[in-house]
């Protein structure tokens, strides 16, 4: 019987099922080991976890083998099949296994009978875990299909499997920390000011308690405060309970309105929830009389302390999620409890933040955020604005260390934050949201009509998206197209890379809800960093490995996204974009990486678009200077005005210190633009501008005076420049 299997094997139901049983960190790989049995039809699966100790892969979880060798079963990197697949990080596929040179006979394991071998390496932010093996006795059972589909297994799982692997290495470490943690914090804070200037990031009025979710030490210790609490034992797993389905309905929403983030971004809550040592040991002390609000507090502040103290950053990055557990354990404790358990009501402070967390947080009801340092163009603040979130960047730290539980008002149209207003003020600026959620509540705009201009030239306005969601946005606001997709946010809010498989599903979706979309490749480095990005911090990262660069660098990477576009861009019309071309050289070397991903997929019978329209981003003066070579080649070019305007002034645009000498209208930056509109119009290259400076009025004049006429816009200033675009039009008729 032929067996049947999917690109996509797990839906999140199934992934977020596992987590239903009481059990221990085993007990769930068990499960996890059976489900992809059943999906791949296969007699055997097993996972092995590479032990960080001994640098060998341990076996975790199996069907199929003996149960015993568990916990027992160790190989080194490139030891047999599955160890050669860890070191060689790659996906090894064999028909018939004794007659493999890779296959090593391990007496007691049960798997004399088995003849075909899959075995997938299980990566995570480019760190290898572990390693997911098939066995059946049937040769040559594996095609290239189940070879995917177990990849994508994999990159499913990888997130869970990083938090198991972290939790079973914590589990080991004999010093604990402090057992006990205090359940009140120190009441002598130093005074606070009542009024604070900032940088708003992503507009919107907030109204909430300061909830501290990311500092140094001690103040990120859970407290219980002085709410009234339910009692008991059937209060604490009723809490529990309550909890975990929260997060499950989450996981679900996550799924449908933010598919970017993957699957099980709150694996690592349900893990904990599931894990015995965890939620264990919350009931074991109210079983010994401790109030259940205590016993999370207590065992929340000994994971914290643990996670802190760790000297694995993968583990001390937890803090986060294990804070959050407690905080909705916390909720759901309450006398007069909560719907949602989430941060309603609640303004989270952070001095630091991933934007995997930001979207974490984001998506459970946060009323704002106030974050530290960063810059109005940074990663962070782009992705809020997307996320329709009011933020506003602060650089005072005192601020940070003495807010919490403090009632705020965060005017994020204004980069304002008061501390514990008055009632008269709080009413004003509950008066002033309400005025605006009317106003963005308005119908759809029309579409956008092509401006004629006298000249002959019509000029079109396309939208800047960032994830899926939009693109929603984007259709409101009257866009036909999208001139810019920032690919680069689909790994910053995962904070990894996601497979081939999971990117062409986002960019199939994206392309099924609007047209003309232009791709740019993802432009890491500068103020956009993975944490799996560099092995290095590099002393001025806008000047180092970045964008193409590092896309050219790691080509492996690079040709996975190619690939995805060109797959999910079959029977449309797509356009790839490079950021931060240097000059025709090259931008001719990664065209050709599209060519050899194209006839890749070409020679693999993979349905696909073989001929997409290649661009070129102005970002570099090398570029400006040499833009009529690169105009030979491109199909198209766009002027990324933001980056364009820092290297020509030597001006860092996330430094606060020197904000006011970045001025997109200084001489040398026009001088350049318009040589490069120039440039542009001699090879007769269409050139649009993508940048800030696109909702700048005055530029707005200077760019079509340049000759050009195309422009592309976060979805929120879409209406205004449309507005200047046609009364610059109706000028130049008068």
């Amino acid at each position: 019987m032929k067996k049947k299997t999917f690109d996509l094997i797990c839906s999140v139901g199934e992934l977020t099922g596992i987590f239903h049983k009481k059990t221990n960190i085993n007990g769930l790989l068990h499960i996890v080991v059976k489900l992809v049995a059943k999906h791949m039809e296969t007699e055997a699966c097993s996972i092995f976890l590479l032990d960080n100790t001994s640098g060998n892969l341990v076996l975790r979880a199996s069907v199929g083998l003996n149960p015993d060798m568990i916990g027992i079963l160790s190989l080194a990197p490139g030891e047999g099949i599955t160890g050669t697949s860890l070191k060689e990080s790659r996906a090894i596929n064999v028909p018939r296994g004794s007659k493999d040179p890779h296959f090593k006979y391990i007496e007691g394991i049960f798997e004399e009978s088995y003849e075909s071998f899959l075995a997938v390496p299980i990566l995570h932010s480019k760190h290898r875990l572990g390693v997911i093996v098939l066995e059946d006795s049937r040769p040559d059972y594996y095609t290239e299909r189940d070879q995917r589909a177990l990849g994508t297994i994999a990159s499913q799982l990888a997130a869970f499997l990083e938090n198991a692997k972290l939790l079973l290495e914590l589990r080991n470490q004999k010093n604990r920390g402090p057992e006990e943690a205090e359940d009140e914090k120190n009441d002598g804070r130093l005074p606070l000011k009542d009024f604070y200037r900032g940088e708003a990031a992503s507009g919107g009025i907030a109204l909430g308690r300061a909830v501290l979710v990311s500092g140094s030490g001690g103040d990120l210790l859970l407290s219980a405060g002085h709410e009234e609490y339910r009692q008991g034992e059937s209060a604490f797993e009723e809490a529990l309970e309550k909890t975990k389905r929260q997060l499950e309905l989450l996981q679900q929403h996550m799924e449908d309105a933010l598919s970017e983030v993957g699957s099980l971004i709150f694996g690592s809550h349900l893990l904990m929830l599931s894990d015995e040592d965890f939620s264990g040991s919350m009931r074991k002390s109210i079983r010994e009389g401790m109030a259940p609000q205590q016993a999370v507090v207590k065992v929340v502040n000994e994971y914290v302390l643990l996670f802190i103290n760790s000297r694995n950053q993968n583990i001390q990055e937890k803090v986060h999620d294990v804070k959050d557990l407690g905080h909705r354990l916390l909720k759901n404790l309450l006398v007069n409890e909560t719907e949602d358990g989430d941060y309603s009501g609640q303004i989270v402070i952070a001095q630091n933040l991933l934007p995997s967390e930001l979207v974490k947080l984001g998506v459970q009801n946060t009323e704002g955020f106030v974050l530290f340092g960063a810059g109005m163009t940074s990663h962070i603040s782009i992705l809020s604005r997307s996320l329709e979130v009011p933020v506003i960047l602060l650089g005072d730290k005192n601020f940070f260390q003495y807010v919490e539980n403090r009632l705020l008002i965060l005017d994020a149209y204004q980069g304002t934050i008061m501390v514990d207003p008055a009632e008269e003020v709080i009413d004003r600026y509950l008066e002033t949201d309400r005025r605006e959620t009317d106003r963005r509540s308005e119908d759809y705009a029309e579409p956008f009509e092509p401006i004629a201009l006298p000249n002959g030239r019509n000029v079109e306005l396309l939208a800047n998206i960032n994830i899926l969601s939009d693109v929603h946005s984007a259709k409101r606001s009257g866009a036909r197209g999208v001139g810019l997709y920032r690919s680069e946010f689909l790994y910053l809010i995962r904070n990894s890379f996601p497979t081939e498989e999971e990117q062409v599903v986002i960019y199939e979706k994206l392309l099924n809800q609007i047209d003309n979309v232009v791709f740019r490749t993802f432009d890491l480095g500068g103020d956009k960093i993975l944490r799996s990005a560099s092995s290095s911090n590099e002393k001025n990262p806008f000047m180092g490995l970045r964008s193409l660069r590092y896309a050219m660098k790691n080509r492996d990477l690079f040709k996975i996204q190619l690939r995805s576009i060109l797959r999910a861009g079959k029977g449309k019309t797509i356009k790839i974009l490079f950021p931060l071309v240097a000059g025709p050289d090259d931008f001719l070397e990664a065209r050709e990486v599209v060519y050899e991903a194209a006839g890749a997929l070409e020679a693999e019978g993979i349905e696909h678009n073989a001929n997409p329209q290649i661009g070129a981003m102005i970002e570099l003066p090398s570029a400006a200077l040499l833009v009529e070579e690169i105009a030979e080649h491109a199909d198209f070019l766009s002027v990324g005005t933001n980056d364009l305007v820092q290297y020509v002034l030597g001006v860092d645009r996330t430094n606060q210190q020197i904000a006011h000498l970045y001025d997109q209208q200084h001489p040398a930056v026009l001088r350049l633009l318009r040589m490069v509109a120039e440039g542009a119009e001699r090879k007769r290259c269409p050139i649009s501008v993508c940048g800030n400076s696109a909702t700048d009025p005055q530029m707005l004049h200077f760019f079509i005076k340049s000759g050009i006429y195309s422009f592309s816009v976060d979805p929120r200033s879409f209406s205004d420049v449309r507005a200047v675009l046609q009364k610059i039009a109706d000028e130049m008729i008068e």
